[in-house]
């Protein structure tokens, strides 16, 4: 999508614009993504929603300490 100068030209885009329309889109996808799992998780992996939920807080703290310690190496 192209937007028209009202002089007549043609103007870019707004860079700021475009990354928020891919982050909201990121952000619904993992939204969507993670009730599947949730759903799929509960209703056929037979889980209660509280093993979900610690088993997701220990996956989000590997996956912190991992970004913090990967970031730490490639700064060097």
């Amino acid at each position: 999508m192209v937007k028209i100068d009202p002089g007549g030209g043609v103007g870019v885009l707004d860079p700021r614009q475009f990354r928020l329309r891919y982050l909201v889109a990121i952000v619904v996808a993992t939204v969507l993504i993670a009730a599947l799992l949730r759903h799929i998780l509960h209703v056929y992996g037979g889980l209660t929603r509280e093993d979900i939920r610690v088993d997701a807080l220990i996956a989000a703290l590997i996956v912190g300490v991992a970004a913090v310690l990967l970031r730490r190496a490639y700064r060097r």
